[in-house]
């Protein structure tokens, strides 16, 4: 009851004006307390998840705003995309509550997120100085948040919401390696570099305790991802004469490290388990010859997550109408989701005693073909490749540079991570994206 009457709050703070402050209260939903306060202490009879509470907040704002702003609904070229992606969204539910029987329930808890695209509408109408406000108060907060989850490794001990802790050995100690980072904290690193709101020894401050707790997760595919951005970033910053030997340099790098790692990773157990699962003989699980070591896989994580995507991409290939509109929005724990899949490329759940189905938080892109197919999965890429290519036009702009270098960053763990799937992602360069829209404006 009491974020219920919170979210009134927000509602009633938004009409008074006191805008930024209710979309603060926005974020604070939608990251589960800046990640301090446990999902299970957010449900109520009808909703499980603070993003819940996020979705009335922002629903609530545009349904007021739409009858007292005057073409509030004025379209551009980022509201018709989102218009697609809803219009896809509507044929979507359509196919699965009518052709494959997914109940409307489950329906609404797997894609109900997509909602919250329709910020957009609230931050354009708001002015740049309230959006470089909110922008600053969610930077304050995630370097709070970002300093507890580097004392959660000084002290071993959870701090943010408790999530999975395993163990890295450095140097012959084992540091405790934390998988509950701040979720605001990609897109902000990527401001303290470039963007930073504040100057001299608090901005070095800043930038520390947010590298610090990027990289403090020890892993190797957060480390690539960042420091490739930053190279992007450094390269990008060249002039174009000195660009030339830098990429040079770079693929000849490249060129050998194939050489030399290519030929062992080519003949490599691994390899051998992922041309199973292209090949479709995955239902060969038993047979000791074409049998995948799933725990091998599990270990070379990489190659877990291609095979988990290539033995989900298979399905869809296989079934046709799956190719436009996903397999389903079916939950994973539904009856529907037992009885029409039998992956066994995927982390164990004791509960069920298989394979996960559906979810994953190991690869963006075997969720989106699951559940939107090759048309949904190219629709919602459409979206964040169009923020790209919008900042990179506009990369004279510190805030544009910055996002864009955060959206390469993004792209990369997309692959490691379903990054792509969770409302921050698209939420904060949607901010940056209206505030460039409102310098345009201007100028």
């Amino acid at each position: 009851m009491f974020y219920i009457i919170t979210v009134f709050i927000a509602i009633g703070l938004y009409v008074w004006g006191y805008k930024v402050s209710a979309l603060f209260i926005l974020f604070f939903f939608l990251t589960s307390g800046f990640n301090l306060i446990p999902e299970e202490m957010l449900e109520s009879i009808f909703f499980s998840k603070g993003m819940d509470y996020a979705i009335l907040i922002i629903v609530g704002i545009v349904i007021i705003d739409s009858f007292c702003i005057k073409g509030y609904l004025n379209r551009d070229k980022l509201i018709w995309l989102i218009l697609i992606f809803y219009a896809f969204l509507g044929i979507c539910v359509i196919y699965n509550k009518y052709f494959i029987g997914t109940s409307l329930k489950e329906i609404i808890r797997t894609a109900r997120y997509n909602l919250l695209w329709i910020a957009y509408l609230v931050f354009r109408h708001l002015s740049k100085e309230q959006l470089q406000r909110l922008m600053k108060f969610l930077f304050l907060v995630t370097v709070v948040c970002a300093a507890l989850f580097i004392l959660q490794i000084i002290f071993d001990q959870h701090i943010l919401i408790e999530g999975q802790k395993f163990y890295y050995k450095l140097f012959g100690s084992r540091i405790p390696r934390f998988y509950n980072q701040p979720d605001m904290l990609p897109f902000f690193v990527f401001m303290a570099i470039y963007f930073n709101p504040f100057k001299g020894i608090p901005k070095i401050v800043t930038v520390i305790i947010l590298v610090i707790a990027l990289l403090g997760a020890f892993h190797r595919s957060i480390l690539i991802a960042f420091i490739f951005a930053i190279s992007i970033g450094y390269i990008i910053r060249l002039p174009r004469p000195k660009r030339i030997p830098v990429l040079i340099s770079i693929s000849i790098i490249g060129f050998i490290f194939v050489v030399f790692f290519g030929y062992k990773f080519a003949n490599s157990r691994t390899i051998k388990d992922i041309a199973i699962v292209t090949s479709g003989n995955v239902a060969e699980f038993g047979d000791i010859e074409t049998e995948i070591d799933i725990e091998e896989l599990q270990k070379s994580t990489f190659t877990f997550r291609i095979a988990h995507l290539l033995e989900r991409n298979r399905y869809v290939i296989d079934n046709k109408k799956a190719i436009l509109f996903g397999a389903g929005l079916m939950t994973e724990d539904s009856k529907k989701t037992a009885s029409m899949f039998d992956f066994k490329v995927g982390l164990s759940d004791e509960a069920l005693g298989n394979a996960v189905q559906l979810d994953t938080g190991d690869i963006s892109y075997s969720f989106l073909l699951m559940r939107y197919g090759y048309l949904g999965t190219f629709i919602v890429l459409s979206l964040y490749i169009f923020f790209m290519i919008y900042f990179y036009k506009n990369l004279k702009e510190p805030i544009a540079f910055f996002s864009f270098i955060c959206l390469v960053y993004i792209m990369i763990i997309s692959f490691f991570s379903s990054i792509l799937t969770t409302p921050i992602s698209f939420l904060l360069p949607l901010i940056s994206y209206s505030i460039l829209q409102k310098k345009s404006v201007n100028e």
